[in-house]
């Protein structure tokens, strides 16, 4: 991660070795841009989310888990709008519950590597009217069998399609991405994976750059019987956006959520906060769309 950082910094401030004269600083931009930019993560802007998820209640006990996600943003940016972006879910550390009978339940716990996913989506971005602008997106979600402990992860291979959608409004920015994931390949003793997997953002601007949001995770296990498949997280957020004034192409994003998990499986946890870190660099580019 600090190496990642590093690049972005550095790459920033490069000027051309044969170059006369200072590069221009860029101008201002404007807290509109700057806010859409950081807000939609399907927008064609390069950043290094840290996210770090308590959950609280977990049955049997209440019991404390928690887990802290690196999820670089990586885009490839194409005219008329288009980009592919790939986003890549890194669980780096990860700390449950012990699930073991042969443990008491107060006592256990499993700590290490969670799986990791590979999301690579075909992205559009479209002018609307009244400035709006609308995102649609399309590709394959990979799952990787990269836990450390059979606790910590499905130990199968995962494949689904994923989709993007979103709108950019004055003070506001919603996306949905929505995908189903199915294990793949041989079974190595473990369970079938059959489940939807959705994440929403709703933004709100407010002045100086805070903002309001609602980020839930939306889940469903078809492997479930009925009853104990769904996973509804409610709740609200606060947060602001970072210029960092001696580098005008580096930008942090803060915030921290609060949920009540309304629905929640039989193993699922009561509360979960939310602590969110994201690294970018504001590229007004993005959104020229013709």
């Amino acid at each position: 991660m600090v190496c990642l950082l590093a690049i972005m910094a550095s790459s920033v401030g490069l000027r051309s070795a044969g170059a006369e004269t200072p590069e221009e600083p860029p101008a201002q931009i404007p807290d509109l841009v700057f806010a859409r930019m950081a807000e939609n993560p399907a927008s064609g802007i390069t950043r290094l989310p840290v996210l770090n998820s308590t959950q609280f209640g977990i049955p049997p006990d209440n019991r404390v888990g928690n887990v802290l996600v690196l999820a670089p943003i990586l885009p490839a940016l194409f005219k008329g709008g288009w980009s592919l972006i790939s986003r890549t879910t890194i669980p780096a550390v990860v700390t449950v519950p012990f699930a073991s009978d042969a443990v008491p339940p107060s006592s256990g716990r499993t700590t290490g590597f969670g799986d990791i996913g590979l999301e690579i989506i075909g992205h559009k971005m479209i002018r609307g009217k009244r400035g709006q602008f609308y995102d649609v997106g399309f590709g394959p979600f990979f799952g990787f069998p990269s836990a450390s402990d059979d606790f910590l992860g499905t130990k199968r291979w995962l494949l689904g399609p994923e989709m993007a959608a979103g709108i950019a409004g004055r003070q506001w920015v919603t996306v949905l991405f929505v995908r189903n994931e199915w294990s793949v390949g041989s079974d190595g003793g473990r369970a079938d994976v059959n489940r939807l997997w959705m994440q929403y953002f709703l933004f709100y601007n407010l002045p100086k750059l805070f903002y309001l949001v609602y980020e839930p995770i939306i889940t469903a296990n078809w492997k479930s019987r009925q009853g104990d498949r769904w996973t509804l997280p409610v709740g609200i957020g606060v947060g602001r956006h970072h210029r960092i004034p001696k580098r005008p192409r580096f930008a942090i994003t803060t915030r921290i959520s609060g949920f009540y998990n309304a629905v929640r499986t039989d193993r699922g946890a009561r509360w979960q906060l939310l602590a969110t870190l994201v690294f970018w660099k504001p590229n007004p580019a993005v959104f020229n769309v013709d």
